[in-house]
């Protein structure tokens, strides 16, 4: 079939033209390889790390209050938002210099960029050099997004390439149990304040050696076809798929006849608001903005949510330290059903296809915060648990993955890091705006007012989704 369209091929169609798609079939349609996996397993164990980087702040943070003295709220939240503050010029410049100067080459700047961020964390001399540190290093945790993404999507076979994303940022659950892991242990041998700056310190260590790994993969063929660089594609290719992919590239390649050249077109920032790319930039950009204000916003807070509920106070009292130990365990709990959430996601994301994963999802996450606001509370700690299990779970059925995974396939090859970069900004936006508006709104609206706000935007969520929908299931890459 493949042999009979490129012999047929439209007479427009350069030489170049025809090299690059036979490249990218040679991809769609490959079986997973060795070194596929390999390249998958380090671009997403950056997703780890940005997991590990953002939850070991909240493990942190009491250590660096004791260890410098109290500081203004201010001061404490702009230490536990400065990263996803970070994040949103992180994702788009990374994003658009991906596209200009290449997957590989990007995603060894970033690593090596939060391998020196945390160096500089642990050395931070006073809250606002940590703050400053923890920007910087924000911006390598929000570049890891689209670089990661493009490069996965654009390896990878299309017939599971769902899978393989989803299963990717599935990583980010295991940073984030890592940290929780390595601050304990961290704890259990240094017993002080200056802990905190172990923690910052510890997530130098996995970026060095990932650093040292990816200098061994290959440049993305696909991109390096986009580009007009025929001859290093195909050698990429070859080390990706193995000499039969080589084999059956020069088989096709000699049927193809010659005509004009063609200049490879390089994508401009300005063309995602134009038609018809620019639907799509709000398909991605606004559910995972509105996404990561409840993921985030309650997220975060759950604990602090829980002993609200169960207590209606802060104070240090008996009562208050039996809830905050209630709401610790109730948020383990609830926290499981993330872990179930992407493996659902992985079981059924190519059957049910993107768009009605997300619809469905972020209903889920509607009906979540419902269940909290009707039957949580003082006298039904279960209603409020099985709420929160709930959102989660449909987070990471649903928008979570999706809004990840979405991007690369929305978004053609020369535009899909600037595209995956500029949605996964908007992700960070939605975060930052969780992490400082819940805690504000619940004080000046009440918690009830305030879960219910991010319940509708939940089904804003699940309209823009639908009214904008591209389903991209099964289908290859542009």
């Amino acid at each position: 079939m493949w042999e009979f369209e490129i012999q047929n091929k439209k007479p427009s169609m350069s030489k170049e033209g025809a090299l690059r798609k036979l490249i990218y079939h040679q991809l769609d349609e490959s079986t997973v390889t060795s070194n596929q996996i390999r390249m998958w397993i380090l671009a997403s164990a950056g997703i780890g790390l940005s997991g590990f980087d953002l939850f070991i702040m909240s493990a942190a943070l009491p250590l660096i209050q004791s260890y410098f003295g109290s500081f203004s709220q201010m001061m404490v939240g702009l230490l536990a938002g400065a990263a996803f503050l970070g994040a949103v010029p992180g994702a788009l410049i990374s994003g658009r210099m991906s596209d200009r100067f290449g997957r590989r080459a990007i995603l060894l700047v970033d690593i090596a960029v939060l391998t020196f961020t945390s160096i500089l964390c642990a050395m931070a001399w006073n809250p606002i050099s940590l703050v400053i540190f923890r920007f910087l290093q924000g911006v390598a945790v929000g570049a890891e997004y689209p670089i990661s993404a493009s490069l996965i999507a654009e390896v990878m076979p299309r017939r599971n390439r769902g899978k393989w994303m989803t299963g990717a940022f599935s990583f980010q659950a295991m940073g984030m149990m890592m940290a929780a892991g390595v601050a304990t242990l961290i704890l259990f041998f240094i017993n002080a304040d200056s802990a905190w700056r172990w923690m910052m310190l510890s997530c130098a260590i996995p970026s060095c050696v990932l650093a040292i790994l990816r200098r061994k993969i290959k440049e993305s063929p696909r991109w390096l076809a986009r580009k007009g660089r025929i001859q290093e594609a195909e050698e990429s290719l070859g080390w990706l798929l193995g000499p039969d992919a080589v084999t059956a590239f020069h088989r096709e390649r000699a049927l193809v006849n010659i005509a004009e050249e063609e200049i490879p077109k390089q994508g401009y920032f300005l063309e995602l608001f134009q038609p018809p790319l620019r639907t799509r930039v709000i398909l991605t950009a606004v559910p995972w903005f509105l996404m990561d204000i409840g993921l985030y916003g309650i997220g975060l807070f759950t604990p602090t949510i829980l002993v609200y509920l169960l207590h209606g106070t802060a104070s240090h009292s008996s009562g208050f330290l039996s809830a905050d130990f209630k709401a610790d365990l109730s948020t383990m709990v609830a926290d499981l059903f993330l872990i179930v959430g992407f493996a659902l996601n992985i079981f059924t994301v190519e059957k049910r296809g993107r768009i009605q994963l997300q619809v469905l999802g972020f209903i889920g996450m509607a009906i979540g915060t419902g269940i909290v606001v009707i039957f949580g509370g003082h006298d039904n700690i279960l209603g409020s648990i099985l709420g929160f299990s709930l959102f989660n779970l449909m987070v990471n059925f649903g928008p979570n993955a999706t809004t990840y995974l979405l991007p690369v396939e929305v978004f053609p090859t020369q535009l899909r890091g600037t595209g995956h970069g500029f949605a996964a900004a908007a992700g960070k936006v939605g975060a930052a705006v969780g992490v400082f508006f819940l805690p504000t709104a619940a004080h000046s609206w009440g918690l009830t007012p305030t879960l219910i706000v991010i319940g509708i935007l939940c089904l804003v969520g699940a309209c823009i989704t639908l009214i904008c929908r591209v389903e991209t299931r099964g289908l290859p890459l542009e």
